[in-house]
């Protein structure tokens, strides 16, 4: 079965997308290691013990401001020094950030003060995770495709340039919808809600309540998928008072899931809710383009749509993006960004503040 990996790399993200036997089956959204780092389960840091929270659990600083939980901590006393594992990175709730969960890493050591043991940014990260599992990967333009070469090195699959199938893809549209939390399916509409408690999927539609069942639960598989939403998931079918019916969409949901790897599901029950529990090891695409405000963007993603939206403007004179003042301050503080952006383009950037500015932005081409 081919696996095609769509590398859409634009300034302050790259956004990956899998395709297997040619349908997008995961998008992952990449961003640089900013004022809140981004890191993923798996990776190793040196880590001291800050606050004993009982007998097998801990707060730890990961330096630079990054606190998380020690779990088992049996053993480890305050301002003690350990190589610590993340098992969960920081994930972003409505209103507040949780605590990323840390555990000792078995056979590694402490490296000097708190701080991560890794290199290189989170793109890169992925690419050489993915890449032996991966047959082509398409890029937009030659600079992308030189840039995943040298961060791949020998270990590389076949790179080609096809920046129409990166826009068939219409990653636009599903990240719009991922924010929204609205997805049509073929006789209804998904609604995707984040709480603190769960995420809540609520089914509407016309027509008999079995065919429009069967389809979003079919729909609900993929997207679970495609946008890596794990932890305690509800589902609130159509209710059907008929229990073979609702044999028949268990069964629909449990084929759906199967490619989602390891989770648990209840049966629907007769008021129509289901419930699967995925491993939650990082934040879901909702959740890193929202942050802790869903169903809008967050500062950092309305700043790095500003961004896009200029790399993607036609003409040759200077561009001018006008922005509210707390979207400009944040693209001040990315040179590495500004910098980038001005060479693809070939001219200069202004910056603009107006108060009172609603949305991320827009962006001005100069025809002097």
């Amino acid at each position: 079965m081919s696996r095609t990996l769509l590398w859409d790399a634009g300034p302050g993200e790259v956004r990956a997308g899998l395709i297997i036997a040619g349908k997008l089956a995961e998008l992952r959204i990449l961003r640089p290691r900013r004022s809140r780092p981004l890191f993923a389960a798996g990776e190793l840091f040196t880590a001291r013990v800050m606050q004993k929270l009982g007998q097998n659990k801990a707060l730890v600083s990961l330096g630079h401001g990054t606190e998380a939980l020690l779990q088992p901590a049996r053993g480890f006393n305050e301002g003690m020094l350990l190589a610590a594992e993340m098992t969960r990175a920081p994930i972003p709730e409505p209103g507040r950030w949780k605590l990323p969960v840390v555990r000792p890493a078995a056979g590694a050591k402490p490296m000097g003060e708190p701080g991560w043991h890794g290199s290189g940014d989170a793109a890169d990260s992925f690419l050489r995770r993915a890449a032996p599992l991966i047959d082509v990967i398409i890029c937009a333009d030659a600079a992308t495709v030189n840039s995943v070469r040298a961060a791949l090195g020998g270990e590389c699959p076949q790179l080609r340039i096809d920046s129409q199938a990166i826009a068939e893809a219409d990653l636009d549209g599903l990240i719009e919808s991922a924010v929204t939390g609205e997805f049509p399916f073929a006789s209804g509409m998904l609604s995707i809600e984040r709480t603190r408690a769960m995420t809540m999927i609520d089914i509407d539609g016309s027509g008999d309540a079995l065919p429009l069942n069967l389809a979003a639960a079919a729909e609900i598989g993929r997207l679970l998928g495609l946008l890596d939403i794990g932890g305690p998931v509800g589902i609130d079918f159509v209710t059907m008072d008929d229990r073979k019916a609702r044999a028949s969409v268990d069964a629909a949901l449990g084929e759906a899931c199967a490619p989602l790897g390891p989770h648990k599901r209840t049966a629907m029950n007769g008021f129509g809710f289901a419930q699967i529990v995925r491993p939650r090891t990082g934040p879901s695409v909702p959740e890193l383009l929202c942050g802790t405000t869903p169903g809008r963007l967050s500062l950092e993603s309305r700043a790095i749509a500003l961004l896009r939206e200029a790399a993607g403007s036609k003409g040759h004179g200077k561009r001018k993006l006008t922005a509210p003042p707390s979207v400009i301050e944040t693209i001040r503080q990315w040179p590495d960004e500004i910098a980038a952006l001005q060479t693809l383009l070939g001219t200069t950037i202004e910056l603009v503040a107006e108060a009172g500015m609603t949305g991320y932005g827009h962006v001005h081409v100069s025809q002097s």
